[in-house]
C-alpha cells in the first residue's frame, strides 16, 4: 500500500454493515508487512486523546461506532472479548452514520426509507447470540447524539466504555429509546454514575464540541464507515464486524509490530 492508502471497503448493500474483504495473502498485507499508513493521530494538545496514551505500554484500540449500527453492537462484544484475551485498552470514538436525524427520532422504517427482510435480521440474531447477546430488532431510530456525549461524559470518571456498552444493550437488546434524555441517565445511573450531574451536562451541550471535533477527526482520515477499529499508533484500520479469528489474528500482529 503507499502512504495515505487504506485497504480497499467492500459495501454489504445496508446502511449498516461495512467490512473489508481478505483474499488470500490479503491480511498480513493489511496489517502492515507493505507498509504505510492509513490515519493519522490526533495533533498532540487537541482534546482528544492519542491511541498511545493509556496504561503504561498497553495498546489501545479506538473504536468508531454509532449506536443504531447493529454491526457495531457485534464489533464492540468481539472488542471487548479481544481485549480480555490480549490485554488491550478500548476507546469509544463518536460517529453519527444519521446526525440529520431530528432530537425526538423518528420510526426505523421512515428514517431508512425501507424495511429490512427478514433475512437479515436473522442474520444479525445469530450473530449476536455467537457472542452471547441478546437481540431485539427495533423500530424505532433515535438521534444517538446525547448517547455520544453521555459516553464522554462518562470517560471523565474511568466509565466510558462500561457506558458504551450498556447503551447499545439498552437499544439492541431491550430496544429502549436512547436518544431520550432520561433513558439515557438511566442507564448511565445504573453504572453508578451521577444522574443529575448528567442530565445537566447534556441540557447545557458541555460535551457537544468535543463529540463534534472526535467526528470531524474521524471523517477527515477517511472513514466512512462503521465499526472501524483503529490499532494502537499502527496507522492501520480493521473496519467491520469482522469474525473473532481475523479479529485476533490483526490484533496480535499489530502487537507484535508495537513491540519490533
Amino acid at each position: 500500500m503507499e502512504r495515505g492508502q487504506c485497504a480497499r471497503l467492500q459495501y454489504n448493500g445496508g446502511v449498516d454493515s461495512w467490512s473489508v474483504g481478505f483474499g488470500e495473502g490479503d491480511l498480513e498485507r493489511y496489517v502492515g508487512l507493505e507498509g504505510g499508513r492509513c490515519w493519522t493521530p490526533v495533533p498532540r494538545g487537541g482534546r482528544a486523546s492519542s491511541p498511545r496514551q493509556g496504561r503504561g505500554d498497553v495498546m489501545r484500540v479506538r473504536v468508531v461506532s454509532d449506536y443504531i449500527c447493529p454491526w457495531c453492537y457485534i464489533g464492540s462484544a468481539r472488542a471487548q472479548r479481544l481485549a480480555q484475551e490480549l490485554g488491550l485498552e478500548l476507546e469509544p470514538w463518536p460517529y453519527e452514520l444519521m446526525p440529520h436525524l431530528p432530537p425526538d427520532g423518528l420510526p426505523r422504517e421512515v428514517a431508512l426509507g425501507r424495511r429490512y427482510p427478514e433475512a437479515h435480521n436473522l442474520r444479525l440474531q445469530m450473530e449476536a447470540a455467537s457472542e452471547g447477546l441478546p437481540f431485539v430488532p427495533p423500530v424505532w431510530m433515535p438521534n444517538t447524539r446525547l448517547a455520544h456525549e453521555a459516553v464522554q461524559f462518562a470517560m471523565e470518571v474511568g466509565k466510558g466504555w462500561p457506558m458504551h456498552r450498556a447503551l447499545y444493550e439498552a437499544y439492541w437488546g431491550r430496544g429502549e429509546d436512547i436518544g431520550r434524555l432520561e433513558v439515557v441517565v438511566a442507564i448511565a445511573q445504573g453504572l453508578g454514575l451521577d444522574g443529575a450531574a448528567l442530565a445537566r451536562a447534556l441540557e447545557e451541550g458541555r460535551y457537544h464540541r468535543l463529540v463534534e471535533e472526535k467526528q470531524d477527526w474521524a471523517r477527515g482520515q477517511g472513514i466512512a464507515g462503521v465499526p472501524t477499529f483503529l490499532f494502537g499508533d499502527s496507522g492501520f484500520a480493521l473496519v467491520g464486524a469482522q469474525d473473532y479469528d481475523t479479529f485476533r489474528r490483526v490484533a496480535q500482529r499489530f502487537l507484535e509490530m508495537s513491540k519490533g
